[in-house]
C-alpha cells in the first residue's frame, strides 16, 4: 500500500531498489546521499509503522496505570514539576515491561526485514538469504541463522543490563 500511495499515485518517492550510494571507509552506502535517503523512507516506515504504534499504546497503558498511585500524587504535592514527575517517575516505571517490548520488537525487525527487503528490492541479507534458500546454499542459511541467533541472544543480555539500571530493586545476588 505504500508503495501504491507514494511511489504510483502521488509519484513523490521510488518504489523500490537502493538509490546512489557514496563511499565510506570503502564500503558503498545508500544513506549518505540524498537518493538514497529517499530509497530508503518507504521501508523504514513499512518496518517502523507497526512497531511505534505498539510501543506508544504501551507507553500509553503504562502510564496510565501509573499516574493514580499515591507516590505520584506525593511527588506532585512536594511541589516538583510536571516534567519532573513525568520523566523521573512515572516513564521510569513505565520502562520495565517497554524494555522487554523493544528488545523482542527489535529483534523481530530485524527478522522481517527479509520480506521489506523482498518487496522494496533492497539489496540486503534478506536478498542474500532468499537467494541462498533458492539455491540450496547451506553454508550461508546456517550461517544468517547463526547470525540472528546471536543478535537475539544479545538483546536478550542488554534488556537484562536495562533491567538492572532501570529497577533498583532486581539485584544480581549470590543465593545464600
Amino acid at each position: 500500500m505504500l508503495i501504491m500511495a507514494f511511489s504510483v499515485r502521488l509519484g513523490w518517492l521510488p518504489s523500490g531498489g537502493r538509490g546512489a550510494t557514496a563511499e565510506w571507509l570503502g564500503v558503498p552506502w545508500s544513506w549518505l546521499t540524498a537518493d538514497g535517503l529517499r530509497h530508503l523512507i518507504l521501508p523504514a516506515i513499512n518496518l517502523s509503522l507497526f512497531k511505534v504504534s505498539l510501543v506508544l499504546r504501551l507507553t500509553r497503558a503504562g502510564v496510565r496505570e501509573v499516574l493514580p498511585q499515591d507516590w505520584v500524587k506525593f511527588a506532585r504535592a512536594k511541589g516538583l514539576s510536571p516534567t519532573r514527575v513525568v520523566l523521573g517517575h512515572v516513564l521510569r516505571n513505565t520502562m520495565i515491561p517497554l524494555v522487554t517490548v523493544l528488545g523482542l520488537e527489535f529483534g523481530s525487525t530485524i527478522a522481517f526485514a527479509v520480506v521489506t527487503e523482498s518487496i522494496f528490492a533492497w539489496p540486503g541479507a534478506g536478498k542474500l538469504i532468499l537467494d541462498s534458500i533458492n539455491a540450496l546454499d547451506r553454508p550461508v542459511i546456517v550461517s544468517y541463522l547463526i547470525v540472528v541467533v546471536c543478535l537475539f541472544v544479545t538483546l536478550n543480555l542488554i534488556v537484562d543490563i536495562l533491567y538492572k539500571l532501570l529497577d533498583p530493586r532486581v539485584r544480581l545476588e549470590a543465593a545464600t
